[in-house]
């Protein structure tokens, strides 16, 4: 029993490692340095790939996101690194800009999957039971019941 004890243990030992797992863009060396003021959008995308996101809203911008985060056993991991770098282009698609942000420059913000019901919405058990009473129209009524 022990032997089969000790055995389960020295199994589950690498789960409890420490790990660093990166995630998002995966940035190549040299790639940024290559990048200059003037450069065609086209060029930026066959150098650095397709960007995280884009944006269009305050100019067209490039936006290259990683982050590297702290895993270890089954705690919640946490971010060491951040690395943003936002390319900027005129109308002409060439670069204006290119800015670097990292961690310290920014807020890391606690996002929460808790969704909030608002009052007067939630079903009550007769409710659940009978599917149709009080909250529906009687048009989503029909299209919603499973008779």
């Amino acid at each position: 029993m022990k032997k089969i004890l000790l055995i389960l243990l020295l199994l589950n030992m690498p789960s409890c490692s420490t790990q660093i797992e990166k995630r998002g863009y995966i940035f190549n060396e040299g790639s940024q340095e290559k990048l200059s003021e003037g450069m065609k959008k086209i060029d930026v995308l066959s150098l650095m790939g397709s960007p995280s996101t884009t944006s269009e809203n305050n100019g067209d911008k490039f936006y290259y996101i990683s982050n590297k985060f702290y895993k270890y056993a089954f705690l919640t991991p946490k971010e060491i690194e951040r690395t943003i770098v936002v390319i900027e282009f005129d109308k002409n698609e060439l670069i204006t800009t290119i800015e670097e942000y990292a961690l310290k420059d920014g807020k890391v913000i606690d996002y929460k999957s808790e969704k909030t019901v608002p009052g007067g919405t939630e079903a009550t058990l007769l409710q659940d039971l009978f599917d149709s009473s009080g909250r529906y129209t009687s048009k989503e009524a029909i299209a919603g019941s499973i008779f």
